[in-house]
């Protein structure tokens, strides 16, 4: 019997041999035929349409600048650094944890990101692609390196040394690039936007800027955004430099933005909403701070209503800090409408800017940039000039750098910049959280868990509550 099945067994398997031959030499037969006529083939069937191989500098363009309005300004970074400055408050879940100062590195692994495979790699495609043979476009490459040098900046701002000479270069096969010091980083920042300006003053561009959400193209704007630029990261030398800083900042804004007009806005709509609306549709973790809040209501701010929501009894009312009032204000509808822009820089920063550069040195003319400043800021926020409102509190009323400062904070709701100043000059004073676990307000935003996972023989060894380069 057992040979019986063996046997069996034995000639089962002879069967699967000769058609698994057969099959293999009517595959060979197939493919060969193939090879001799290959014309009935699709080239492009394996091609993903929604993941084109390369993309056109005008549909790289609009994506940078959408996703630095999300992600660089108008989400992660501004909505965390905003409860420690106390324009908002952190009222439950995680923003309740990051107002008691508690940030952690996977709490910035999206922004990091980011800001590495969205802004910066593909501002520096733009930079290449602009250089290729026959269609030279210098004014493209121009247009990347203001927003690359803005990403840098604001980026350095928040975490000090950060990668960039060994950065971008995974075709290289560099993937765990070096930590560039904060002062390095400073000076490609400068040299970014000096090429830069270079680049968009060149008489000769073969393809036009198009895809440009900011400034539709304008290269007039964009040599205005760069001198901007520029003169925001001479002024936050200014422990560093002196008024060398102050000199330089003010040379700088000679030749930047003259009106709002001029003013470098990420724009949002229905379709692509405001990134801090979209928070608070989704999360509603924050509401306007007490500190803020009534910082407007005791000048009878005319910007108060368009900055805070009324409440639910039709009131502005700010969360007492610590207090987790969910009953207090929602932010207002000029940065949290669903078409709110998203600013870069905008004229009155540059102007805030002149009046304390004027105001160090001892200058002429600062009460007069004081006075602009405030004026081009109630103006864009509320679409009117309320002279009458200047008059009794701006106008004539001798400046200080603490005015000047506390102007700029009020001015920069929803942006990175009180966070900068306030590390820089200790303006406005804000206390202390009362339920802080650590001794003070933080000083910087930790590096991406990501980094500390992948790149952990580079990553500098910090604390939240360790200080910047410029702010030493």
């Amino acid at each position: 019997m057992k040979l019986i099945i063996s046997n069996i067994i034995m000639k089962r398997n002879n069967i699967k041999n000769i058609a698994r031959t057969l099959l293999f030499c009517s595959l060979i037969v197939f493919l060969a035929g193939c090879e001799r006529n290959t014309d009935w083939i699709d080239e492009g069937l394996n091609v993903d349409p929604d993941s084109p191989a390369d993309v056109p500098m005008k549909l790289l363009l609009p994506a940078i600048q959408q996703e630095m309005g999300y992600n660089l300004v108008g989400n992660n970074t501004a909505r965390t650094n905003n409860i420690w400055t106390q324009h908002f408050d952190g009222v439950s879940r995680q923003a309740y944890t990051e107002a008691r100062y508690q940030l952690t590195p996977a709490d910035v692994n999206n922004v990091w990101g980011s800001i590495y495979a969205s802004m910066l790699i593909n501002s520096q495609l733009i930079i290449e692609k602009s250089k290729t043979e026959g269609q030279e476009s210098p004014h493209y490459a121009g247009v990347a390196q203001v927003l690359q040098a803005t990403t840098l900046g604001i980026t350095t701002d928040l975490f000090g040394d950060i990668p960039y000479s060994e950065a971008l270069k995974g075709s290289e096969n560099i993937l765990r690039p070096i930590y560039d010091s904060q002062e390095s980083i400073y000076n490609n920042i400068f040299a970014l936007l000096d090429d830069a300006l270079t680049n968009l003053n060149s008489p000769t561009n073969v393809l036009d800027v198009e895809g440009d959400v900011c400034f539709g193209g304008d290269i007039d704007n964009w040599i205005k955004a760069a001198n901007s630029i520029k003169a925001r990261h001479y002024l936050q030398l200014s422990n560093q430099l002196g008024n060398q800083a102050y000199t330089l900042a003010l040379a700088a804004l000679q030749n930047g933005f003259t009106s709002n007009a001029d003013d470098f806005l990420v724009p949002f709509e229905d379709a692509n909403r405001n990134p801090l609306f979209q928070f608070m549709e989704q999360r509603t973790d924050i509401r306007m701070a007490s500190t803020f809040v009534d910082l407007l209501i005791a000048s009878d701010d005319p910007r108060l209503p368009f900055y805070v929501a009324e409440n639910g009894d039709g009131e502005f009312v700010g969360s007492v800090i610590g207090s987790q009032n969910e009953s207090a204000s929602w932010p207002g509808d000029y940065i949290a409408g669903p078409s709110a822009s998203v600013p870069m820089m905008t004229y009155s920063e540059l102007k805030f800017i002149e009046a304390e550069a004027r105001f160090v040195l001892g200058q002429a003319g600062a009460q007069e940039a004081y006075e602009d400043a405030v004026a081009a800021s109630v103006l864009r926020v509320t679409g009117e000039a309320n002279t009458a409102w200047l008059d009794a509190n701006i106008n004539g009323d001798p400046v200080t750098l603490e005015k000047i400062i506390q102007q700029k904070y009020i001015d920069g709701v929803a942006t990175n910049q009180p966070y900068a100043d306030w590390r820089r000059t200790g303006l406005p004073v804000i206390a202390l959280h009362p339920d802080a676990v650590i001794s003070n307000i933080p000083t910087r935003f930790p590096y991406a868990q990501s980094e500390i996972d992948n790149n952990r023989e580079n990553v500098p060894s910090v604390t939240i509550s360790d200080k910047l380069w410029w702010d030493q």
